[in-house]
């Protein structure tokens, strides 16, 4: 059954235990349906095109909006007995309608800008109790930033890789990727790349060196990708004559769908090393840092 022929809503009215605990539990039913299709992150998309990043909790068979929540909560002031609408529109997607206590939805300010990103946990700072620490966004020390190869150093402390010939990273795009790796939070090796398409028309992306050498192998190989929306493809990895890699075969075809989009930065997870098998996670150019 696809996810479009599930029941695909659930509501939750905020109790004050809900504001005291600062997390909001997806009831077990929906659970039941959707649970092994949810990743760690969930993206909640509001109305007026506003987006947030939410880090889900699971404990057994439970699971809760959690890292982040709270921040939701507060820039909409959701108050003990305002109803939540959520309706799940793609793997860890879902639209969210917020009533207040007169049972009428709220005004959401039109949002000019649509790409402005909404706050989020800074989840390299959590702590193990249930009281995490939240922040509004990630603070970047631009002396951090000296140059491309502490920036890249830093990801590496992450386990993740990013291509040394980074040009085309901006400041914007350094402290996105940042955020985001923060979030991202790998459990497994990994590179990122932000998604540049060419009006050249060249759609391969380059894999960091230091990662194929690392964990793949120097020749070429075909490894299975798993993509956001479910699908498992098999995407070539080749060497060019420069002496780097790229994602060639597979891959071309799969960016050329409108699942991506200019300026994206996805995330590369190697989540089995023996059968080669990459998990690629997408955080849209629409979420970019304030």
């Amino acid at each position: 059954m696809s996810l479009m022929e599930k029941s695909s809503h659930f509501f939750k009215v905020i109790l004050p235990s809900t504001l005291v605990e600062k997390k909001l539990e997806i009831p077990e039913m929906f659970v039941k349906k959707f649970g092994n299709e949810l990743s760690d992150i969930a993206t909640l998309e509001v109305p007026n095109g506003e987006v947030w990043f939410v880090r889900l909790s699971k404990d057994g068979g439970k699971i809760w909006f959690q890292d982040g929540w709270q921040n939701f909560v507060q820039h909409y002031s959701i108050s003990v007995g305002y109803f939540l609408v959520f309706k799940i529109v793609k793997i860890s997607t879902f639209q969210v309608l917020i009533f207040d206590s007169t049972a009428c939805d709220i005004h959401h300010p039109y949002n000019e800008m649509k790409t402005k990103p909404q706050c989020n946990a800074d989840s390299s700072k959590l702590k193990p109790e249930n009281k995490c620490k939240m922040v509004e966004k990630v603070k970047i020390d631009e002396a951090d930033y000296e140059n491309k190869r502490q920036f890249l150093a830093l990801l590496e402390e992450m386990g993740i890789y990013a291509n040394v010939r980074c040009k085309s990273f901006s400041e914007e795009d350094q402290q996105r990727a940042i955020h985001f790796a923060r979030l991202f939070r790998p459990r497994n090796p990994s590179f990122m790349a932000v998604f540049r398409f060419h009006s050249s028309g060249d759609r391969r992306l380059s894999v960091p060196v230091k990662f194929v050498n690392k964990y793949l192998g120097r020749r070429p190989r075909t490894v299975k990708l798993l993509v956001p929306d479910g699908r498992e493809l098999c995407v070539e990895i080749t060497r060019v004559t420069c002496g780097g890699f790229r994602l060639t075969k597979g891959w071309i075809k799969f960016s050329k769908e409108e699942i991506l989009k200019q300026g994206d930065i996805g995330f590369f997870e190697l989540i089995q090393k023996k059968n080669f098998i990459l998990k690629l996670s997408v955080y849209p150019a629409a979420a970019k840092l304030t």
